[in-house]
């Protein structure tokens, strides 16, 4: 019987104050600003029960992928807000050792669940001990292979996804919910437009960029992919580390896709095919149109600018043709164009740049997908 229907959730919710129940018991409390592109999701699961034990009614409150400390605030106040404060966790799930995956693990470890396992693989551990996570608190999934049980007689699942972008990487399977949680794999940007938690059709181009960016080889997708398609019961939610949460029929048309994708070392060298300059010459095309629409005259001022871009491309003052490199002029050109741009102007360039760029079958440019250039960030000189 299917478990993911996602429970009633009004739409009118503001889901940067409020968490959202996914599925039973199973909750997004991470942080959401408007006109981002890229943002971290921290999920909780809270299981309530009889302890196999002592026979009394018990709770057992697992964090997965607590995010970063930046965002540490808005996950901190959802959290609370359902299960009564942070020292009621009993554990904490960690993907890979990114930052923007667990770097707030210490602080919550140290000062409100002291007392709060960590659940990550041995490879994971080693890297992100040194954030001086308490060493006794350290459950390694290898131990768990054929499952967990947690003390109200429900079962966990680690699933090892290596190279997915981390050697270490481990995805977490649930299923009583049927929830897995992916990590980075089928992570991706969203449109600035986008609303809501749930992906459509419009995110593959985000997961397909976010994905031939950071990585490494196919190879690792597909034994990732075929490690899914084994999962019982069968999977029917994914909820990545980044991006919007995948259900439905998405959910075997992506894993389809994913299969194919070819990512990092299987396109490293496909942007130097002279073939492909016309293509990219008429991404640039698309990606200089929209920003004019945004920034008028200041596009031309921006370009002009460069000393890098005569190198490989040729700017008459009101056109750019791309000589060689289409690539990575194509990356130099959205650099230039977003440089100190707020959020609102910069996503909708980096997106254009990214979809077009799926549309004509070319490798996905390497951009600022957290925005380090925009106006948002203030210079430590300015202050």
């Amino acid at each position: 019987m299917s478990s993911t229907v996602a429970p009633a959730h009004n739409p009118s919710s503001d889901i940067r104050l409020v968490p959202v129940e996914i599925a039973p018991e199973t909750f997004w409390v991470g942080k959401r600003e408007p006109g981002n592109i890229f943002y971290a999701n921290p999920y909780l699961r809270r299981f309530r029960g009889t302890d196999t034990k002592t026979q009394r009614p018990t709770e057992f409150n697992l964090l997965i992928d607590p995010g970063s400390s930046s965002d540490f605030s808005a996950m901190h106040t959802k959290v609370t807000s359902l299960i009564g404060g942070m020292e009621r966790l009993s554990a904490m799930f960690v993907n890979h050792q990114d930052p923007d995956v667990g770097s707030s693990a210490s602080l919550i470890s140290a000062r409100y669940a002291p007392r709060a396992g960590i659940l990550c693989s041995e490879d994971t551990w080693r890297l992100i001990v040194h954030q001086n996570l308490p060493r006794n608190r350290f459950i390694p999934t290898e131990k768990f292979a054929q499952g967990l049980s947690v003390p109200t007689g429900h079962k966990l699942l680690p699933v090892p996804s290596p190279f997915c972008h981390f050697r270490g990487a481990v995805m977490l399977y649930d299923p009583q919910t049927r929830v897995l949680f992916t990590g980075d794999l089928f992570g991706g940007l969203t449109d600035s437009n986008a609303k809501g938690l749930w992906a459509d059709e419009s995110d593959w181009a985000g997961i397909r960029a976010f994905h031939q960016i950071y990585m490494p080889v196919n190879a690792a997708l597909v034994r990732a992919v075929a490690t899914i398609r084994k999962l019982e019961p069968g999977v029917e939610m994914i909820a990545p580390q980044h991006g919007r949460i995948i259900r439905g029929a998405l959910v075997q048309q992506f894993l389809d896709r994913m299969e194919r994708l070819q990512v990092g070392l299987d396109i490293m060298d496909e942007a130097q095919d002279r073939t492909h300059l016309q293509a990219w010459n008429a991404v640039l095309d698309r990606v200089l149109s929209l920003a004019r629409g945004y920034l008028g005259a200041s596009v031309d001022a921006k370009l002009a600018a460069s000393k890098e871009l005569p190198d490989t491309a040729t700017y008459d003052g009101k056109g750019l043709h791309v000589n060689r490199l289409g690539k990575w002029t194509l990356e130099h050109v959205v650099d230039l164009l977003c440089h100190g741009e707020p959020p609102e102007i910069a996503g909708p360039i980096i997106v254009e740049a990214t979809s077009a760029a799926a549309e004509y079958n070319l490798p996905t440019p390497h951009l600022d997908l957290e925005g380090t250039g925009a106006q948002s960030h203030v210079s430590l000189l300015d202050t």
